[in-house]
């Protein structure tokens, strides 16, 4: 299957080499230095098992993915405005656009702008970063991508439901646990919900997750946290159990105590965060829906200072 990375970081850079590996005709599009960076190979270094593609096919512009079935979106939210035009040509070039960003805010706008047959819900559960070296470095058992359309799955146009019948078989093929969901906005929303109050709360303490659950007031907020994504979710008409937010504390209780956010990563390394579209957003989004969020507020202010990066 022929399939185009829209970035080749700490997630696409994984996803893409396990694909490639596989036989599968990856393309990366990568910014100038990633460019230069990959032109010694692309690196896996992961508990499920290391690899090295030595020559990992390149572009440096959009033009050059013509021809792919499918597209993973794999770069950060505050990139996601530079490779808009691109998606646009790729989407009405015939590809299926597959983004696996964090947030939920971008799917209202790839929808608006490129349709549901162009677009299907995705997202990813890993924890990989970059190393020093630039190889991507995934540290922990999980690795799954879920994905769906945004439509009815009973009048899937035929076209689109060939091009996921070949997806599922790459995947297959890769030995990437992925799984194809109905309600997909759901399971989006379920990552969020983790992933907001997960990664604002390490990110804010300057700690890992054992560390917050550790400290009664830390922990008290994240739960705060929780309730707050919870009942803006809701508002939004995604129905999520009742027994959700208690579901999300027993995840983290059962979290390793040294595992910590990607948002955690960046702050350290003095890298851009993606505040504005996980806080920023549920805060703009409550504020819709006439909810209060006063520990996202107080968690975005902590943050905002360093989301632009380290000058």
């Amino acid at each position: 299957m022929k399939i185009g990375v829209i970035g080749a970081g700490a997630v696409g850079g994984y996803f893409g080499a396990l694909l490639a590996q596989a036989g599968e005709d990856v393309t990366f599009l990568v910014r100038e230095d990633r460019y230069r960076a990959l032109q010694h190979g692309l690196t896996v270094k992961s508990v499920h098992g290391d690899l090295f593609l030595a020559e990992p096919k390149l572009a440096q512009s959009g033009e050059e993915l013509s021809g792919c079935e499918v597209i993973l979106l794999a770069v950060k939210q505050y990139h996601l405005e530079g490779v808009w035009n691109d998606l646009g040509m790729l989407a009405e070039g015939g590809a299926v656009l597959l983004p696996l960003l964090n947030g939920v805010r971008h799917m209202e706008r790839l929808e608006r702008d490129f349709g549901t047959t162009r677009v299907l819900g995705g997202s990813c559960h890993i924890e990989t970063t970059l190393d020093e070296t630039g190889a991507v470095v995934q540290t922990s058992d999980i690795r799954d991508i879920v994905y769906g359309v945004l439509g009815d799955e009973d009048s899937v146009d035929p076209q689109l439901g060939g091009v996921l019948d070949r997806l599922q078989e790459a995947f297959l093929r890769a030995r990437i646990p992925a799984v194809r969901r109905v309600r997909i906005m759901r399971e989006l929303w379920k990552k969020y919900v983790f992933l907001c109050a997960f990664s604002g709360m390490t990110a804010a303490t300057r700690s890992t997750i054992g560390v917050v659950w550790r400290e009664h007031s830390a922990r008290v907020a994240l739960a705060q946290m929780f309730g707050e994504l919870i009942a803006v979710a809701r508002a939004k008409g995604i129905d999520l159990q009742e027994t959700f937010h208690t579901a999300m504390m027993e995840r983290v209780a059962g979290l390793n105590p040294l595992m910590t956010s990607s948002m955690h990563r960046d702050l350290e390394k003095g890298r851009p965060l993606e505040l504005d579209s996980l806080q920023g957003d549920l805060i703009a989004m409550a504020e819709e829906c006439g909810i209060e969020a006063p520990v996202h507020r107080t968690v975005y202010a902590v943050l905002a200072p360093h989301r632009h990066g380290r000058r």
